[in-house]
């Protein structure tokens, strides 16, 4: 019998890390909504976050051996080759040397080889499953990756191809996946949810085309740089594979004046080529423009881009702009009682929108004479002075604006399409002007407390990404608006500044160290290693001085395997020995070292 089942993982609560704030709540939200709305298998399927509850009577917390013995033993006792497993992963990730590795709650960015999952392993149980229809679905490139120095998720993509396993990751190599208070979410578990709640996708095809257009716009309107997921399906025929349970499926769309329910097709209707193609955009919104090729056209040995998924096999299932046939009574009653409501909202909005004029412009509708009376205004287009400095807009009284708080409240959302912590700081300079009893006063400081949580991440993600210059320059923005995130922000900045001084040390260390290097010697390298090493593992430049390590490590391994080549066997042994332990050369030089001691000198 075809199961689907998920195993779903979130961490916070990291030993050896900052933090997350919603890894752990992305993972329960999918869980419980593939399990409660979709039809998985309670049973069978896994969650495993900070607290979650055991399962079988065995313990669930998300440590490396734990998440380790749980998917082995999913992939080579439970699955049969029929079920359908999807696996959830949000969490911190980091590349070292090339690997790709997922960190439980437990790992440590500083010894990532014995704490980290490597993601090759992680594929490896994966491929010895009984069934080939699995989904990968990886949130891991978080902030504090970002400071190691390379870009995770390039080898995942890669096994990813080799192995045939269905991959999405939720950005870009290069760019990170982020959290926001607004959705109280990641922003990619946050699009995944809302398409599967609005019925958007059944198959990978149409997963793939939703992520795509959906994820850049979700960010976009958050004021966030823009997040844009990657996938690797591979053959292209995987693209036509039903991942979630074949039932029918209604889709409810939230309008903005009003609610509008559209029965959707069946999965089972479209399959048949029974189901009619609808007219209605508002049907079609999410699955138009979307670029299409023919499947024969997909590249080989290239990571699948939406923009060249096939999406025109019969085989597939269109995306949900699709209704009962028009024959039905129902759907002329749905349609007739839609049409009532959208003019009758319709008319509400247009009164609303008046009275709005009337009022902002009451004095010139009543014939009453303004401040301004000698100048003609205009009652449409609102044009706004120049931005003001912080420093000038924080000081300067309302009066001093000639500005309404509506018209202050647009200017502050101008002042927000530069999207830095001073673009940030700038505009709630201007909405504070706003005084207490004023209609838009609530707004204004939902508004204050929005954008100074902002830029507290903006300066976070700045000092874990090692620039702490730049995170003290935005946490100085902050301004005293909102008592409680403005203490948490001078907290922080007592301990960047800290760290940024034992930053300066330790550079001036990495400094010393590399003044000590002669090219060509073996000895100078391993004596600028051993000065680096002083470096402690818990302090800022740590990850700086262990790539220079590897990197020297290497380098001494090659002037030894150039003595070697000149039968210089004995000198070759000598520069070998220099070769740090936990660096990618160690274990060449080890067995060289064993095979050298064979042979004579030159």
């Amino acid at each position: 019998m075809k199961r689907h089942i998920c195993i779903a993982v979130g961490i916070n609560q990291y030993q050896y890390l900052q933090p997350l704030n919603y890894a752990q709540k992305d993972a329960e939200a999918i869980y419980e909504y593939l399990v409660d709305q979709e039809g998985f298998s309670r049973d069978q399927s896994l969650l495993m976050t900070d607290n979650s509850p055991q399962f079988s009577k065995m313990s669930t917390y998300p440590n490396l051996e734990n998440i380790l013995d749980w998917v082995e033993s999913f992939c080579k006792e439970q699955l049969g080759d029929e079920d359908v497993l999807w696996f959830f992963f949000s969490g911190h990730g980091f590349a070292k040397m090339d690997t790709d590795y997922l960190l439980p709650i437990d790992g440590n960015p500083a010894q990532l080889e014995t704490t980290g999952i490597p993601i090759q392993k992680l594929f490896n149980f994966l491929k010895a499953a009984a069934t080939d229809k699995i989904l990968l679905l990886l949130d891991i490139n978080r902030a504090q990756g970002a400071h190691a120095g390379e870009s995770v998720g390039t080898q995942t993509l890669e096994i990813a191809r080799q192995l045939q396993i269905p991959t999405i990751l939720s950005c870009r190599p290069e760019q990170l996946s982020r959290e926001t208070s607004a959705l109280r979410q990641g922003f990619f578990t946050s699009v995944l949810l809302e398409g599967l709640k609005a019925g958007q996708f059944s198959t990978l095809d149409q997963l793939t085309q939703f992520l795509d257009k959906r994820l850049p716009q979700v960010t976009d309107q958050h004021l966030r740089p823009i997040q844009k997921p990657v996938f690797a399906v591979y053959p292209a025929t995987k693209l036509h594979a039903v991942i979630l349970p074949e039932k029918s499926r209604q889709a409810t769309i939230n309008l903005s004046n009003g609610i509008k329910e559209i029965n959707m097709a069946t999965v089972e209707s479209h399959q048949n080529g029974t189901a009619t193609g609808s007219s209605d955009p508002l049907k079609s919104d999410l699955s138009s423009n979307l670029g299409k090729v023919d499947q024969g056209s997909q590249a080989v040995g290239e990571p699948v881009e939406p923009g060249n998924l096939p999406s025109n096999s019969p085989n597939s299932v269109s995306p949900m702009n699709s209704q009962p046939p028009t024959s039905s009574k129902e759907d002329i009653m749905t349609e007739s009682s839609f049409l009532q409501r959208l003019i009758l909202w319709s008319g509400a909005t247009a009164l609303v929108l008046l009275f709005g004029v009337f009022m902002t412009n009451k004095p010139i509708f009543l014939g009453q004479k303004t401040a301004n009376s000698s100048l003609e205004t205009s009652t449409v287009v609102k044009t706004p002075k120049p931005v003001p400095t912080a420093a000038e807009t924080e000081t300067a009284p309302l009066a001093s604006t000639h500005l309404t708080p509506e018209q202050l409240l647009n200017e502050s959302k101008i002042l927000l399409k530069d999207t830095s912590a001073s673009g940030f700081s700038k505009a709630i300079a201007v909405v504070r002007q706003i005084p207490a009893g004023d209609p838009q006063y609530k707004e204004a400081q939902e508004d204050i407390q929005e954008w100074s949580q902002t830029i507290l991440v903006i300066a976070q993600g700045r000092a874990m990404s090692q620039n702490l210059p730049g995170a003290l320059d935005a946490i100085k923005l902050l301004p005293d608006a909102n008592p409680e995130i403005y203490q948490q922000g001078q907290k922080q900045l007592q301990e960047w500044d800290a760290q940024l001084k034992i930053l300066n040390n330790n550079q001036a260390i990495i400094s010393e160290a590399k003044g000590l290097i002669k090219p060509g010697q073996a000895s100078s390298y391993s004596d600028a290693i051993r000065v680096v090493q002083k470096i402690p593992a818990d302090q800022p430049g740590y990850l700086e001085a262990e790539k220079l390590i590897n990197q020297w490590g290497n380098q001494i391994w090659e002037i030894a395997q150039s003595r070697a080549n000149k039968k210089q066997y004995a000198n070759a042994i000598e520069a070998a020995k220099l070769v740090p332990q936990n660096t990618s050369a160690y274990d060449a030089a080890q067995k060289a070292i064993t095979d050298w001691k064979t042979k004579p000198n030159k």
